[in-house]
């Protein structure tokens, strides 16, 4: 049996290799923007171009040529200080040829336009948006789209994967949504972002938004977009990449600098990818940031000395439930305890540095601070009430097991906090009220929280003479990541 199913797999990838046909075009630099090749406007030689698999530069007249199949996508590898003419998602841009449409027919034309080059830039990664109707995607809508669309020192959004939630009639009107923002958009896909039939393949979104697996630069940092959505059967999946992907990956970074650095965006976790040692073998010993959605909690990954994941949390929270607020909103806080969020990466030539940022939160909110004993209602749920009174428990959203916490009570010396996988306590009274009969409300869908360990708490006791009275509590949160966050909080204890 495994014999036949060796040759069955073999004669398919003969099959693919005879469907190929050579596809040609050009990259030129589009001085109106119009989108179209006007006179006078000069090619882009030595733009990288690839199918996902191969890259190749295109040539003195701006020309490349790709021998592809069908279900492919061809993209240029957007080099710094050029865009596409066109706004909104970037990636959208690109040419996908899905099954049963003819290639080679037509000559494809890239139009890139010129925009300043800064090597010090901003971006938000964005976890999974994952709205199931047009209510969800009129949450989204109303809360972390509104929020980007507000800001004006975001130079691009990374939105890693899970737009949608198996709905791929909504992924088209919900790409308007992300369009719609002020400044462009780049897509990885989530497994809830795949077609909604028995095969469970990409090609609904490549349709739409242009590819699975891409690459562009910005600045000095070379950005690397991976599907690492393996399908398994008709509705299973695993994180795994390809050996095409690999492929892609060494060919993309052969034209990479050494000394510059590769952020690698996917939605399952590096962390959680079956042949993680083959993508860390690809990378080739670089520096690396890694940008990834999927788990719906916030965490971080010290996968090596030289690579760093960033679980960016999701953006929907608990898909959308829980008790709903002033707006109608639910507040679906995550299982880690961490409101819904997105995270601000800033870079700086090759460095960076991130921070959290909870929707609709102030930009210093950076972590939820329990103190045993201070909140009466806590003394009727078990799990609260063992924990000592004067205990402070930091739930440091963006912190990781590499962060060191610190905290001290008014001007009084600096107290090391110690790492202490539990419960976030905000998670630990949700979950209490949902089997008491306090949650959920009416109107509102109970959020699926269990007593699952928070990845990012700290604990530590308050000195005797905090004990009682009214106190501030100082907070401070570093490691060598790009990570460097502070907190205040006032409380009052009474004996």
């Amino acid at each position: 049996m495994k014999k036949i199913w060796f040759v069955a797999v073999w004669a398919v990838c003969v099959a693919v290799d005879a469907w190929a046909v050579p596809v040609r075009g050009v990259v030129f630099r589009d001085r109106n923007g119009n989108g179209i090749r006007d006179r006078g406007e000069k090619a882009l030689t030595h733009i990288p171009v690839s199918d996902g698999d191969t890259v190749v530069l295109t040539d003195g007249k701006g020309r490349f040529s790709l021998d592809i199949g069908p279900g492919t996508s061809v993209f240029p590898i957007l080099p710094a200080g050029y865009a596409f003419a066109e706004r909104g998602i970037a990636n959208a841009s690109f040419r996908y040829f899905g099954p049963g449409e003819e290639i080679g027919r037509e000559e494809l034309s890239f139009a890139l336009v010129e925009t300043p080059r800064r090597e010090r830039f901003r971006i938000a990664a964005v976890g999974d948006v994952q709205v199931k109707n047009r209510d969800e995607a009129s949450y989204a809508d109303r809360t972390v789209l509104t929020e980007l669309a507000g800001r004006g020192d975001i130079d691009f959004s990374v939105f890693l994967g899970d737009q949608v939630n198996d709905d791929c009639d909504l992924m088209r009107s919900f790409v308007g949504d992300l369009a719609a923002l002020p400044h462009p958009v780049w897509t990885v896909v989530g497994n809830h972002d795949r077609d909604m039939d028995s095969v469970r393949l990409d090609r609904v979104y490549c349709s739409l938004l242009g590819a699975g697996t891409y690459a562009f630069d910005y600045g000095k940092v070379h950005f690397i977009v991976l599907n690492n959505v393996f399908t398994e059967g008709r509705k299973g999946y695993s994180g795994r990449v390809t050996e095409r992907q690999l492929r892609f990956v060494r060919n993309r970074l052969r034209l990479v600098p050494e000394k510059d650095l590769v952020v690698l965006c996917q939605h399952i976790p590096l962390a959680y990818t079956r042949n993680r040692d083959e993508v860390e073998q690809a990378l080739g010993g670089r520096r690396v940031l890694v940008l990834s959605g999927h788990t719906h909690t916030v965490g971080r990954h010290c996968l090596s000395e030289k690579i760093h994941e960033l679980v960016a949390g999701a953006s929907c929270g608990t898909w959308w439930v829980g008790e709903r607020d002033q707006n109608a909103i639910p507040l679906a806080m995550q299982q880690c305890g961490s409101p819904r969020n997105y995270f601000v990466v800033d870079f700086d030539g090759a460095d960076y540095a991130f921070r959290y940022k909870g929707i609709g939160l102030d930009a210093d909110r950076q972590m939820e601070v329990w103190i045993g004993g201070e909140e009466r209602i806590d003394g009727e749920i078990p799990k609260l009430a063992a924990i000592p009174a004067g205990t402070v428990v930091a739930n440091v959203f963006g912190g990781c097991d590499s962060t060191r916490v610190m905290m001290r009570v008014d001007d009084g010396e600096w107290i090391e906090m110690e790492r202490t996988p539990m419960t976030a306590p905000n998670v630990s009274r949700v979950a209490y009220w949902n089997r008491h009969g306090g949650y959920p409300t009416k109107f509102s869908r109970r959020m699926p929280l269990r007593q699952s360990e928070s990845p990012h708490i700290w604990v530590a006791e308050l000195p005797v003479q905090a004990m009682t009275g009214t106190h501030r509590l100082t907070f401070t949160a570093r490691d060598p990541y790009g990570f460097d966050v502070s907190g205040v909080r006032v409380f009052t204890l009474s004996r």
